[in-house]
């Protein structure tokens, strides 16, 4: 049901931007004054069409893109010395109708995202510092000695100041990061190496194991579980399980899934509004979940505003664009140059699929 409702959404997003791209031809085509025989969102045999005009709207039925057909655009079309042909036309305007798809989405883009600047969007606060919440065990971090509460200050000599930018760097899944931290007040350098396996894709969560700083604060208490016998509330901090200090929700999540039943009582130490509590709590067995809990659950982080005026949310925005658009082209030269795997790419219905899950996230 998830896959589905993700491809469901995915075909709208993905249907927005065609229509986008499909316009900006359709529209420099009019003003250059060529006839449009069809505007066709997706492929194949049309499902619901209505002309208006010179031109057939139609809803076709393979939804992985479309198209706009120009009178005389191809060899095989009557009339390509019409007046109003593609072919007739001077060559600036035959290349200004073929890119301007692309145009449209690259300026749709700056706009939609110089609007979201300007409206504003609600920013996990957590997001904010470059504190290691947590390390996968095996994991490339793991074996490279970065610990949770760590501070990454640096990624291939460039610094960073945020999760985000760690993020952002990580995002590329180079074969190897030098990586900057600070450790127990102590600066220290490491290489984080990346052994890629067969059959990973773009789909698989960040290979280096790291894992953000997500507060560990609980947001609900289970009736008549563990926790709630043993006296755990609603907004209690978990400072430490067992005396190791917990700086993530990923570290309890982790550590009470490694609970077994001979470990006996675990102690939890919190911070409750100004003052530290201490309770010994031993996890109950869920036969559905098939592991042991302590019937918490996390709370929402805590989230600002990010809202600027017009001009500086221009800037942004561009500056965005250009971020993502030099992405592209890195990824795409380490593919050529045989640094990431093609595998990392993905095809229409993986893109589709994408869509939808960061519309659902969103």
């Amino acid at each position: 049901m998830t896959f589905l409702l993700q491809f469901i959404i995915g075909i709208f997003v993905l249907g927005i931007l065609v229509v986008i791209h499909e316009s900006g031809h359709f529209l420099v085509a009019k003003a250059c004054r060529i006839s449009v025989l069809s505007f066709s969102i997706g492929f194949g045999k049309p499902i619901y069409k209505k002309k208006i005009g010179e031109t057939e709207y139609r809803i076709s039925s393979i939804p992985f893109g479309g198209y706009v057909h120009m009178k005389g655009e191809h060899p095989e079309d009557a009339q390509q010395q019409a007046e109003d042909s593609f072919m007739s036309k001077p060559v600036w305007q035959r290349a200004s109708v073929a890119i301007a798809g692309p145009a449209a989405n690259i300026i749709s883009s700056i706009f939609f995202l110089w609007l979201v600047f300007v409206i504003g969007v609600p920013h996990d606060k957590y997001l904010d510092r470059p504190v290691v919440g947590g390390v996968v065990d095996s994991s490339a971090a793991y074996k490279a000695g970065i610990l949770p509460g760590d501070s990454i200050i640096a990624i291939n000599s460039l610094p960073v100041s945020t999760w985000e930018e760690i993020q952002s760097k990580l995002a590329y899944q180079e074969p190897e990061y030098n990586i900057t931290y600070i450790s127990k007040g102590i600066t220290k350098n490491t290489v984080i190496k990346l052994n890629k396996k067969k059959g990973d894709d773009i789909f698989n969560n960040s290979p280096t194991g790291l894992m953000a700083c997500f507060p560990a604060r609980i947001g609900a208490v289970n009736a008549d579980s563990p926790a709630e016998k043993t006296g755990l509330q609603k907004n209690d901090f978990i400072l430490s399980i067992n005396k190791i200090p917990i700086y993530s929700w990923f570290q309890v999540s982790d550590m009470v899934s490694r609970y077994q039943s001979l470990d006996g009582p675990i102690n939890i130490i919190v911070r409750r509004e100004d003052s530290t509590v201490s309770v010994s709590v031993e996890p109950s067995f869920d036969k559905e979940e098939n592991r042991y809990l302590l019937g918490i659950q996390a709370a929402a982080p805590e989230t600002r505003i990010i809202q600027y005026n017009a001009t500086k949310s221009l800037f942004k925005a561009l500056d965005k664009s250009l971020e993502y658009t030099t992405m592209i082209f890195d990824v795409l030269s380490k593919i050529f140059s045989a640094v990431i795997s093609p595998k990392q790419l993905a095809g229409p219905v993986g893109i589709i699929q994408m869509s939808g899950a960061v519309a659902l996230i969103s």
